[in-house]
């Protein structure tokens, strides 16, 4: 029986629409991460557990989500990124009122068993859409866009959950957003249209996009989702590898070493955090149209890992100078920590066919979910054996600084290191 699914939205309408559903998936699919960081305070008063037991949570919502991620792109390219969407937005949702449903520790680790499958199976899904429903010559700008739904959650966790923790506690809160996620799966259910036929890709009825490669054959006549990923695809793994464990020590701590250390309140803190997601949105799509129009992906995230290690150098001495310091630095940690990827899902949208976006995406979500998994039980046990956070944040320094040794010896030939539009006119 075929799918009963919304006529298809007209180019006007699915401009808007597909940018708003972008979005609202990257901000589902990744939430329970920033709400553990920024919820940490009353996390441990209410349920009486170890920073490291903390981390572990964290650890297991990004394990399940590198894990799963290579299947579950190999099951969008397979389903369709529609009916993955929805199926993102509806886990998140659940995954999240387990979560204010929890009473043990033990509920809280598989609330983020639930939650982990979505963390991984985001980008692979928003990738599709934009590979099939994106004109090339915008896929940088509606790929900053996508991104900046990460930091939107970011925006969002700060901001409100401190808020409404006090209002209605820290579970009614995630009540909140569990019953906002599965509205939003209910909506685009019902609003965005069925995924492209591949013969119909570039029409006026898809927004413009390019003609579909979803059939298109490898170099030597083989189906394009047997084909081996290119190096590239596996270099921007190892790099998300490496930039996940650092932000993931950072991101998940951060809070927690802003009240107990540096003697900010929960709100300022989360303020702190809020800033960062307001300018982390800015910075993903500023960085997706650079990386589009005017700088090689290749170098560009080389400098956004610099920028990410400038930021660790300033948590490092913050207690010298002052907590002052926290609010301009929050630009470093937005661009640095934050921007680097959204160039780097461009990177893998333009570097292979529209076919296999779904598993490559899944493999680079492999190693920054991977990342994410190392960085926060192990910054947690570091701080509770050690008693100071400062090792972490010269670990997360050197991390960035791998990074951008890495990038930079990828090879001229290779995607990344070639503009993915032609230059504009001047």
């Amino acid at each position: 029986m075929s799918e009963t699914v919304a006529p298809r939205p007209t180019a006007p309408t699915q401009r808007i629409l597909l940018p708003a559903v972008l979005v609202l998936t990257m901000t589902a699919s990744s939430f329970q991460i920033f709400a553990f960081a920024v919820l940490a305070v009353d996390i441990i008063d209410d349920l009486a557990i170890s920073r490291t037991a903390l981390g572990v949570l964290g650890s297991l919502n990004t394990l399940v989500g590198a894990v799963s991620a290579p299947a579950t792109g190999r099951i969008t390219d397979r389903i369709g990124a529609r009916r993955a969407t929805i199926i993102v937005l509806a886990i998140s949702g659940i995954g999240m009122a387990m979560m204010a449903l929890s009473g043990n520790w033990l509920l809280l680790a598989l609330s983020a068993v639930v939650s982990g499958v979505p963390q991984g199976w985001g980008n692979p899904t928003t990738n599709a859409l934009i590979a099939d429903r994106v004109p090339a010559a915008t896929r940088g700008t509606i790929t900053g866009i996508k991104q900046s739904g990460v930091q939107v959650g970011i925006f969002l966790s700060g901001l409100i959950l401190p808020a409404l923790a006090i209002a209605v506690g820290w579970r009614g809160a995630l009540w909140g957003f569990a019953v906002a996620f599965g509205l939003g799966g209910m909506v685009v259910a019902l609003t965005l249209g069925p995924d492209p036929e591949p013969d119909l890709v570039g029409s006026p009825a898809t927004g413009g996009a390019a003609p579909s490669d979803r059939t298109a054959a490898g170099p030597n006549g083989e189906d394009a989702k047997q084909a081996p990923l290119p190096r590239l695809i596996w270099t921007i793994s190892l790099y998300a590898f490496l930039m996940g464990t650092a932000g993931g020590a950072i991101g998940r701590f951060f809070p927690l070493w802003a009240n107990e250390v540096v003697g900010l309140s929960t709100v300022i803190a989360g303020a702190l955090v809020a800033l960062g997601g307001l300018l982390g949105i800015v910075a993903r799509i500023w960085a997706g149209q650079l990386a589009q129009d005017r700088i090689t992906p290749r170098s560009l995230l080389a400098i956004l890992a610099v920028i990410g290690g400038g930021y660790c150098v300033v948590l490092l001495i913050t207690t010298v100078v002052g907590p002052w310091i926290l609010w301009p630095a929050t630009i470093l940690y937005s661009v640095g920590i934050g921007a680097w990827n959204a160039v780097a899902m461009l990177a893998v949208i333009v570097s292979v066919p529209s076919r296999v976006s779904g598993r490559a995406s899944g493999v680079v979500m492999l190693g920054f979910l991977g990342g994410l998994t190392v960085g926060s039980p192990v910054a947690g046990a570091v701080v509770d054996r050690w008693g100071s956070y400062q090792p972490v944040w010269v670990a997360a320094l050197v991390l960035t600084a791998m990074s951008a040794a890495l990038i930079g010896r990828v090879r001229p030939d290779d995607a990344a290191t070639r503009p993915t539009t032609a230059p504009r006119a001047r």
